[in-house]
């Protein structure tokens, strides 16, 4: 587990969270995050094209095996199997060694751009591997800036908070850093210190979250975590974390329609959100996709 993360406060906001509207349901209405919050806290890609390409499984796996340059076979017996494959599913470490023992320039960078991301935008429950998916937007150096990023990341984390809804569901997974410094930023009440900063700094580096025990201390806060939720409203909620202005700098977050990575769809409707404290009148009927 990562230590810098809160896991109670998250469980907590999560109980919170309905998969058919992609928002917070609190006392005061609705709320989520949207891309706007994506490109304060993480400063990745604002534009770019959807993140919707797909491929079956033995597609990648065998995309898989090229880039470590393994046949399937050989990936899934013996000694590798061990080192870094798993029902398709790529071993962070694993994937950093075999790229360096490639000695191809290329194929470390691939690899390690791979475990970057699998590791900060698209985490798995395991902690440790890497979905297969995320190889299909590394094939190509060329095309890394023109995918929308931001939109790709947020939809892999809505569709985690669902799943994490779910009866029996277990973990949770996506990019936590978002979520957390997400809290911060709306929610003054759970905030914990704070580092002055750069304008143009990514604003989850501004945070100093502490470590915290778990086992019945969590328990216990997360009991505490809800009470506060409970008796939350509107006058509890920083709406406007990055200024008056800081969704209308970044136009391209008012789009309107369903956010991609691979074969997760979501919806995305910052109207639902932006509606309650005095934005209605910005938002058009209809946005463009956020690639023209």
């Amino acid at each position: 587990m990562m230590q810098h993360l809160d896991m109670a406060l998250l469980s907590a906001f999560v109980e919170r969270w309905q998969p058919d509207t992609n928002t917070f349901h609190m006392p005061f209405g609705e709320i989520s995050i949207l891309l706007h919050d994506v490109h304060h806290i993480l400063r990745i890609p604002v534009d770019g094209e959807l993140m919707g390409d797909e491929a079956s499984q033995d597609t990648l796996k065998s995309d898989m095996g090229g880039l470590v340059r393994l046949s399937v076979d050989a990936q899934v017996g013996g000694k590798w199997k061990s080192k870094g494959y798993d029902n398709g599913a790529m071993h962070a470490e694993g994937l950093l060694v075999r790229g360096g023992e490639l000695k191809i320039k290329e194929m470390e960078v691939q690899c390690y751009l791979f475990v970057l991301l699998g590791s900060t935008l698209f985490v798995d429950k395991s902690r440790d591997r890497l979905r297969p998916a995320i190889n299909l937007f590394l094939k190509d150096h060329r095309r890394l800036t023109d995918y929308a990023w931001r939109a790709g990341s947020l939809a892999y984390l809505y569709r985690q908070l669902g799943v994490a809804t779910r009866a029996g569901s277990k973990g949770l997974c996506g990019c936590l850093t978002l979520f957390q410094a997400w809290i911060y930023e709306y929610f003054p009440l759970f905030r914990p210190s704070q580092l002055p900063q750069s304008p143009d700094a990514p604003r989850d580096s501004s945070w100093i979250s502490p470590r915290l025990p778990g086992g019945d201390e969590a328990r216990q806060r997360l009991v505490r975590y809800r009470q506060l939720l409970d008796e939350l409203s509107a006058d509890d909620v920083t709406w406007t974390p990055y200024g008056r202005d800081g969704h209308t700098d970044i136009p391209r977050s008012l789009y309107t329609s369903p956010i991609r990575f691979s074969d997760i769809a979501e919806g995305y409707d910052p109207a639902r959100c932006l509606r309650q404290f005095g934005y209605r009148q910005i938002i058009p009927r209809a946005m463009t996709v956020p690639h023209d």
